[in-house]
């Protein structure tokens, strides 16, 4: 059975990687951004099974960290430890498993997940109920430990991202980055293999047999993003985004109290954020394929889906975005199917 479910990650780690923007054209029809009241929930199931590739679900409120460049230095995450309902997760995995969901399911957001003793049971769940889904979490790795390793390992968690932040007091380099994720490693027991490095990231893997494991470090305080506008330093008035974001069309984000929002960089504790909530599943009273295709998220695809100025909060978003050529080049892809469907690009 461990041999079974070694070769099932094997192959997809093995798996290309998906193209982002292809899939965006692929799926930009009027399924995708009209919303039809009247769709039955077979319709659902489908949109959703074709349309989505990363569901992300925040396993509780708590982190331990408040790092300037995160909405976390202005919200309260150290003291409110609020856990994902139990009943709520488990309706989403039943209903990802009514569609044999084999896309990433990602339990993270902007709590520490592996703070809570938890998250060991809601990875074992999913890698029950859904066992050709890539399951992840990314963790800060302050309690990353190799007894904590090995109980992902066997719960049957398929990658382990670690985004490592330097302790308090110490500047970002590229040295101290190195140095504070081979900290990492030798509390894990595991050495780093180097890849990519420029002057604000540094990554490596961490070899291990059953486990996927990438490590990187940002220097979030240049390159971060101001998360819907809530961090006023790291907003750049100077900018209006103009390419479209396919993060509203492919992932599925729902908040540690069960609301569901737009994309990650969109908080339903925030009161700046609380209007975009766009469905709630804490009432348990719909689907995550009725949410997704309702008529709230399916009106915050259309307005991200041609090239041209965007709105607050996201006119100011440098997430997923191309530019120049790059994105013109998505414009004459794009610019046909949306000219159908009454959306015209503004080159």
């Amino acid at each position: 059975m461990r041999l079974v479910a070694f070769a099932r990650r094997l192959a997809r780690r093995l798996r290309p990687a998906r193209d982002h923007w292809s899939h965006l054209v692929s799926i930009m029809d009027a399924a995708s951004l009209e919303h039809d009241p009247g769709l039955d929930a077979a319709g659902k199931r489908v949109l959703f099974k074709r349309n989505v590739t990363l569901v992300e679900l925040e396993p509780h409120a708590y982190c331990n960290r408040t790092c300037s460049f995160c909405p976390n230095s202005i919200i309260d995450r150290l003291t409110v430890k609020e856990t994902f309902d139990r009943g709520v997760y488990e309706s989403i995995l039943a209903d990802l498993a009514s569609i044999d969901y084999d896309r990433v399911l990602r339990l993270a957001r902007y709590s520490e997940p592996m703070a809570h003793e938890h998250i060991y049971d809601m990875v074992a769940l999913a890698r029950r109920r859904l066992p050709k889904a890539e399951i992840d979490i990314v963790t800060n790795g302050d309690y990353l430990t190799a007894e904590a390793l090995t109980r992902l390992r066997e719960t049957g968690l398929s990658v382990l991202r670690i985004s490592v932040y330097l302790r308090r007091g110490i500047a970002w380099s590229v040295p101290a980055a190195r140095e504070e994720i081979a900290r990492v490693g030798r509390r894990i027991g595991i050495e780093p293999v180097w890849k990519e490095s420029s002057s604000t990231s540094v990554g490596a893997v961490f070899p291990h047999r059953e486990l996927r494991i990438i490590t990187f470090s940002h220097n979030f305080d240049e390159v971060g993003y101001d998360r819907g506008q809530l961090l006023p330093k790291l907003v750049d008035r100077a900018y209006v985004r103009r390419s479209p974001c396919f993060l509203v069309f492919s992932n599925f984000t729902v908040d540690f109290n069960g609301k569901v929002m737009p994309c990650c960089n969109l908080r339903s504790d925030h009161t700046d954020h609380a209007g975009f909530v766009v469905g709630d599943l804490s009432d348990r009273r719909a689907s995550i394929f009725d949410v997704y295709a309702g008529s709230e998220l399916t009106t915050w695809r259309r307005s991200l889906a041609g090239v041209g100025d965007k709105a607050p909060p996201c006119a100011t978003c440098k997430q997923k975005t191309l530019e120049g050529a790059a994105l013109a080049r998505l414009d004459q892809r794009l610019a046909p199917k949306l000219h159908a469907l009454g959306i015209e690009s503004k080159v």
